[in-house]
């Protein structure tokens, strides 16, 4: 390879690894959409979402691949992002009421992306609380998990890592409208 390709792919590499790139606004999917409607749950509402206690205050408004930041647009906040995508699958369900006794809530527990060279890996995690009429009726650690192929090339990698990383949220929410104890918390 010249020299000035490698200069122009240095140049490139350090441009991306500048940027901070902002999360899309979250919105339903069509198998969530389905789910709910198949399953006809009842109304719920959205409570706090937050980070878990005890846990560094960046891992609500940072992650870094190879010195990209992605941030999310509901003030910064991965926890409120989280809340945001749960209500967006909600919503178009027609399932979310301010008013319902049920009240999810939820604190962010994991958020990290890597753009390794060769495999790239983001995980996702929070715990989910269900109350009914203000008594706890459901409490479970749920995580999502992704691995790629990933690029020695910044310009490649970070961007994919970014994306990988986005999706988690819609797969996390899909993981708490799967889970078994959920479904029976909110039927009681």
């Amino acid at each position: 390879m010249r020299a000035s390709a490698l200069v122009l792919l240095a140049v490139v590499g350090l441009t991306a690894a500048a940027c901070a790139t902002p999360m899309a606004a979250p919105g339903p999917s069509i198998d969530n959409l389905q789910r709910l409607r198949r399953t006809e749950v009842p109304p719920m509402a959205l409570g706090e979402f937050r980070l878990a206690p005890g846990l560094p205050a960046d891992m609500d408004r940072r992650v870094n691949v190879r010195g990209s930041t992605v941030t999310s647009p509901t003030g910064g906040s991965y926890a409120l992002f989280l809340k945001e995508t749960l209500a967006a699958e909600l919503r178009a369900a027609g399932r979310l009421d301010a008013a319902s006794g049920i009240v999810i809530t939820g604190e962010l527990t994991e958020s990290e992306a890597d753009a390794g060279l060769d495999v790239g890996i983001a995980r996702l995690g929070a715990t989910f609380v269900v109350t009914r009429d203000g008594r706890e009726v459901y409490r479970k650690a749920l995580r999502a998990e992704e691995r790629w192929v990933s690029s020695f090339y910044g310009a490649v990698a970070i961007p994919m890592a970014l994306n990988q990383y986005t999706g988690l949220y819609g797969k996390l929410v899909t993981r708490l409208l799967e889970d078994p104890d959920f479904g029976a918390a909110i039927q009681r």
